[in-house]
């Protein structure tokens, strides 16, 4: 059965569980977007630019596996490309979709619109090329097998692709038929490293399990947690994957955070004598300053198609398979009876005080439910969910090695998206999200019904407490009135200001109502100054806030 390969596109994309396509039309993509509008088995999300429908996709492919983003040539693919690039720092597998002009117009470099002056149709896909994993540029013979190539690329890597479609090329026949792709280690490999990790942690005084991000990514979260309940062996987390092990977990020590928090979890690694890390990414960040006592040749390091044991790598094993394959043979059982020291401590019912930071994450983490979603813009929001308690399941996204402000209220819209029957909730600063904003009229408009908290400190917070002096006015940003936005968006949304404790905690009774049927847009007033406790540990120059 043959069908145009603009409908073979969108029958891939369904195949991989994407049922929403965000982006923007342009007349260089009609084909593709009307492709979609046609599936009654998948919908188009209209952004209100490329940059947010590029967040939004992120988000998306971070609960439901993956995800797709369409624009036109040239203007469009380029307003993309921080949000593809943030993709593929974070290993969060985006298919970028382009349409561009006809063939016969490539093949003459003929000067069309959102060209440059030379009209070089390769310009854009060479640029990709350094952000994503591959790209592919498909004419009338390649499109078949090309398109094929790059689905399973980002199948394989968890990692985004991009795609050139020319508009004649859209109406190419192909066949429906493609071959399945099968992921599996080799065999001879996957028994060799399972003996020789089960070796060492039989002969450790002190095991540690540390999990990260790719776990997360190449699905091993639930084999991570059945080894762990089955052997006991004491575990934490470093930032970029704190939602991976369960909080109810006996013998786990919360995330990692180095002398500045947690001392538990700090002495137990430095006392370790078998570290086993699980799909760690040891970026600056993510192990708070590279502050780990471990060298990589020590400790067993799983990778998503490899583990390295002391020093020895062994290829063509799937983090996974490698997991699953542990949790069978191991018999191993931890005696270690820690105490976790994580997780923040009941606080006396709220007062009349301004909201504070001290208040403001306890309260969030009692807010919290079972699959929940917390979103957590960069800057200094993952600083206050870092030390929190979790409860099961909750999923907690942040972007911690690409850290581009602006992200986190877009990919919140996707969160919501992928998954419209847990609750998406969003916590982020004023500066970040007047980058973004406009993408609540999307989420309106689709009756998204995240719950977003707007912390207006009056600029960039962790830009002033990092640099030299606070008061620098390149810290400073525009007013703005956000709880009067939804109402510019014209959408149906259940908006307060919070000024005080005691305010907060009457806003979070409303909420669990209200977010029931609609979006919820609090805007929370808190010293410009004021910041998570675990940040103070980190600032520059901390005799600046006592201003």
């Amino acid at each position: 059965m043959k069908i145009k390969l603009a409908s073979y596109l969108t029958f891939r994309l369904v195949e991989l569980g994407i049922s929403e396509v965000f982006g923007l039309p342009g007349d260089y993509n009609f084909k593709i977007v009307e492709a979609i509008e046609e599936n009654k088995n998948i919908s188009w999300i209209g952004s209100t630019n490329e940059l947010n429908a590029g967040y939004a996709a992120d988000g998306y492919a971070r609960i439901k596996g993956y995800a797709a983003m369409v624009s036109t040539y040239g203007v469009g693919e380029l307003s993309a490309m921080n949000a593809i690039a943030g993709s593929m720092a974070e290993n969060v597998p985006v298919i970028k979709i382009v349409g561009i002009p006809n063939t016969k117009d490539i093949e003459n470099r003929t000067l069309l619109h959102h060209n440059l002056d030379n009209a070089d149709y390769h310009a854009f896909e060479r640029a990709y090329s350094n952000i994503v994993e591959t790209t592919a540029f498909l004419n009338k013979e390649n499109a078949k097998s090309e398109l094929d190539r790059i689905f399973e690329v980002m199948i394989k890597t968890k990692k985004p692709v991009y795609v050139a479609i020319p508009v004649d090329v859209c109406d190419v026949e192909v066949e429906v038929e493609y071959k399945k792709i099968v992921l599996k280690s080799k065999e001879e490999n996957l028994n060799k490293a399972v003996d020789k990790i089960i070796e060492l942690i039989e002969k450790s005084k002190k095991p540690l399990f540390i999990a990260g991000i790719l776990a997360n990514r190449f699905l091993a979260k639930e084999t991570i947690n059945d080894f762990l309940s089955k052997t006991a062996i004491p575990s934490c987390s470093f930032v970029r994957g704190m939602d991976i092990i369960q909080s109810n977990m006996k013998n786990y020590m919360g995330v990692y955070s180095a002398k500045l928090a947690n001392k538990v979890c700090y002495d137990y690694m430095n006392s370790s004598d078998c570290i086993i890390l699980a799909g760690c990414v040891l970026s600056d960040l993510n192990t708070m300053g590279f502050k780990y006592n471990f060298k990589l040749d020590d400790v067993v390091d799983i990778q998503p198609n490899s583990v390295s044991i002391k020093g020895e790598r062994i290829d063509d094993v799937l983090i996974k398979d490698l997991l699953e394959a542990l949790l069978e043979k191991i018999s191993y059982i931890s005696k270690e009876n820690i105490v976790p020291e994580f997780g923040y401590k009941n606080i006396p019912v709220a007062d009349e005080n301004k909201l504070s930071m001290n208040y403001l994450y306890p309260r969030i983490q009692e807010f919290l439910r079972e699959n929940d979603i917390l979103i957590t813009e960069v800057g200094l929001v993952p600083f206050g969910a870092i030390p929190m308690k979790f409860p099961c399941n909750v999923s907690v996204q942040n972007q911690m090695l690409w850290g581009s402000i602006g992200w986190a209220t877009p990919c919140a819209f996707g969160c919501f998206m992928a998954d419209k029957s847990r609750r998406t909730i969003l916590i982020t600063g004023d500066g970040s999200h007047q980058l973004t904003a406009q993408e609540l009229s999307t989420m309106m408009r689709n009756k998204a019904r995240p719950i977003i908290f707007v912390i207006n400190n009056s600029g960039y917070t962790v830009e002033r407490i990092l640099c030299d002096n606070v008061d620098y006015d390149y810290n400073n940003i525009a007013s703005w009135n956000y709880s009067m936005l939804p109402k510019v968006f014209k959408g149906d949304c259940y908006v307060a200001s919070v000024k005080t404790n005691k305010e907060f905690d009457e806003v979070l009774s409303v909420i669990e109502k209200e977010q029931k049927e609609r979006m919820c847009y609090i805007e929370l007033f808190t010293d410009y100054l004021d910041i998570p406790s675990l940040a103070m540990n980190i600032v520059k120059h901390p005799e600046q806030l006592k201003k």
